[in-house]
């Protein structure tokens, strides 16, 4: 008996022929495919159950550290602060998007989508780590140190490049624009409680001393 030769199959991925015209070759519709439609297909499902995968597990580590941040607020004590609003909210949110996102029959767009909504939160998240001022007007509560929020902006930039399905160049965008965010929260909060620690007292001539002064190493003007 004569054995059937099996049909050769190119295993090298080519530009797609069903890009639209008008569309930049850099969009999903003008990835390359291979030319056996079996192949292509078994690909895209693999492809999409892997960054359906990494798509979990950034949610996962998201939601544990909102949650935790959370339950830490909770236990610091009574005060009003953004920090204790956000967390819980953010660790809803990044709930809700694991558990769509765990589903068996997944589409390519309907991924997108969530991952989407991943980095979007994700920047919020970040962004109200950030050291605010006190929100209640008056409040005696301590204004965060400067490096308050760097860790949770680290983490959250890392879970974005390294195990978000997004490509490269909007990872390192996010991460910019995160670092831009604190950066300008931060030189905000430090002008805003910046003081004079002599000041002139009007009508005697008389100067009071803070009692700071003996720490400061310059005296400012009057």
């Amino acid at each position: 008996m004569e054995e059937v030769p099996f049909q050769k199959v190119k295993t090298r991925r080519k530009r797609s022929r069903r890009c639209p015209p008008g569309v930049p070759v850099t969009a999903i519709a003008c990835e390359d495919e291979f030319d056996c439609k079996e192949l292509e297909s078994l690909f895209r499902t693999y492809n999409l159950k892997l960054e359906q995968t990494s798509a979990l597990k950034a949610l996962a580590v998201l939601a544990a550290l909102a949650c935790a941040l959370a339950a830490l607020e909770a236990l610091s004590g009574p005060g009003l602060a953004v920090a204790k609003a956000s967390h819980p909210a953010h660790g809803v949110v990044f709930a809700s998007l694991f558990v769509v996102a765990n589903v068996k029959y997944l589409r390519v767009g309907q991924l997108q989508q969530i991952v989407s909504l991943t980095l979007l939160f994700a920047f919020t998240f970040a962004l109200l780590c950030c050291p605010f001022p006190p929100v209640a007007p008056g409040s005696h509560a301590p204004t965060p140190p400067p490096e308050h929020g760097v860790w949770q902006l680290a983490l959250v930039t890392f879970v974005a490049y390294a195990l978000l399905p997004v490509r490269t160049l909007l990872a390192v965008t996010f991460g910019i624009m995160v670092t831009i965010s604190h950066i300008v929260v931060t030189a905000t909060s430090v002008t805003a409680k910046t003081h004079k620690l002599w000041r002139a007292h009007h009508g005697t001539g008389q100067r009071h001393r803070s009692p700071l002064a003996p720490y400061c190493l310059c005296k400012c003007t009057t």
